[in-house]
C-alpha cells in the first residue's frame, strides 16, 4: 500500500495523523492500528510526512487568501467560501479530497477553541 492510500485508510478509520518536523504523531481511536498498520505507518513515514506537510501548506495557503473551508449545515455537506467572488459553494463531502476534508475539521476545531 502506498503512503496517499494508506493515509486514506487510516482516515476512513478516524485515525489522525500530524507531522511535526520529522515526528509523525499518530491520533487513533483504542484498538483500530493493528500490528500490520503500525508496519505500514513505519515504512511509509518519510512519504506521509511529505504529503502532511503538503497538506498543511495549501491549508495555511487557502487561509491566507480568505478561502474559507467548513462543515455546512446540511450533513455530509463541505461549505466552501471563494473569496474572489464571494460565493459559498456546498458540495458532498465524499467527494472532497483529504485536505478539504481537514480543513474543514480544522475550523470546526478553531471555533469550538473560540467559545
Amino acid at each position: 500500500m502506498n503512503a496517499r492510500a494508506l493515509l486514506e485508510d487510516l482516515r476512513a478509520r478516524d485515525v489522525r495523523l500530524e507531522a511535526d518536523g520529522l515526528s509523525l504523531h499518530v491520533d487513533a481511536p483504542t484498538g483500530v492500528l493493528t500490528d500490520e498498520d503500525r508496519g505500514a505507518l513505519a515504512k511509509e513515514k518519510p512519504q506521509l510526512l511529505k504529503l502532511l506537510h503538503r497538506e498543511r501548506r495549501r491549508l495555511e495557503e487557502a487561509d491566507r487568501r480568505g478561502l474559507v473551508i467548513r462543515w455546512a449545515r446540511e450533513p455530509g455537506y463541505i461549505a466552501i467560501h471563494d473569496p474572489t467572488t464571494g460565493e459559498w459553494h456546498e458540495v458532498p463531502a465524499s467527494g472532497c479530497p483529504p485536505w478539504i476534508l481537514e480543513s474543514a475539521k480544522a475550523h470546526s476545531r478553531r471555533a469550538r477553541e473560540q467559545r
